[in-house]
Parts: structure tokens; C-alpha cells; sequence
């Protein structure tokens, strides 16, 4: 996001991306690619690493498997399985900040820091395994 906080007290990112996207104030780099899927007649995915990267709502707990959003294996399965592991992506496991919106600013910094972390060894990582027996229930 480009710009001033709509609420620089209590820093909800969801509010803040809503926010910036009403106000087209989102980082150029961000427009730049959301412009050129917009733009495209074809967006083809082939024979690339594939990583998702996202937040939630929520805590850890809330989206585990006793959670009261459910296992977020689960809701991520369509997407890299059914989607980017079809598609010919070596999927590598998902990069997730649960809650930050709720999360001291210290354990935002913490967030950012592990995913900066990550991003250094990225290259060395395994892909995930794309029929893995909990998904089957075995």
C-alpha cells in the first residue's frame, strides 16, 4: 500500500487493502500486475514453482483441524493440488500469517521476518506431496 493508514491505531490489513484499492492507492508494482491479468486474454501457468502466500482471519487454532473455521489443508487443497499441481507446478507449502490484524506489532515484525527468512532458501525447499494420505483419510 501506497500512502497514509486509514486507521494507523488499530492496523486491520484486509480494512487497509480495501481501503488503498478504493482510494487506487496500492503499490505500483501491485497495479502493474493486477492490470496486466485484467488486461489478459490468456493467463497460462507451466512448470514453475508455485508457493501461496496469505493471512487470515484468524488464529492457528481457529484453522486447525478441531478449529472452528476447519483445517486449512483443506481449503487450500483445491488451489494447489487441484489447481497448480494439474497445471504442472511443483507446489511448495503455503507461506501463512494467521491473524495479523490481531497480532502485536511485534508478532507482525515476527511474520514478516520468518517469510523474509524463507524467501532466502526458497530454491533448496521440497514440494509438497500432492496426494498426501491425510487429505484421503487414511
Amino acid at each position: 500500500m501506497a500512502g497514509a493508514l486509514s486507521n494507523p491505531e488499530l492496523f486491520n490489513y484486509g480494512v487497509e487493502v480495501y481501503e488503498a484499492y478504493k482510494k487506487r492507492s496500492l503499490a505500483s508494482d501491485i497495479i502493474e500486475e493486477q492490470k496486466k491479468v485484467q488486461e489478459a486474454d490468456l493467463v497460462i501457468f507451466q512448470d514453475k514453482l508455485a508457493l501461496l502466500s496469505l493471512t487470515t482471519g484468524g488464529t492457528a487454532e481457529m484453522y486447525s483441524k478441531a478449529g472452528v473455521s476447519g483445517d486449512f489443508r483443506y481449503f487450500l487443497w483445491p488451489l494447489q493440488h487441484g489447481t497448480l499441481h494439474f497445471c504442472g507446478f511443483k507446489v511448495l507449502a503455503a507461506q501463512i500469517s494467521f491473524a495479523p490484524e490481531i497480532a502485536s506489532e511485534e508478532e507482525r515484525k515476527g511474520m514478516v521476518a520468518a517469510w523474509a527468512q524463507r524467501l532466502k532458501t526458497i530454491w533448496k525447499e521440497e514440494p509438497i506431496s500432492c496426494t498426501p494420505p491425510w487429505y484421503f483419510g487414511q
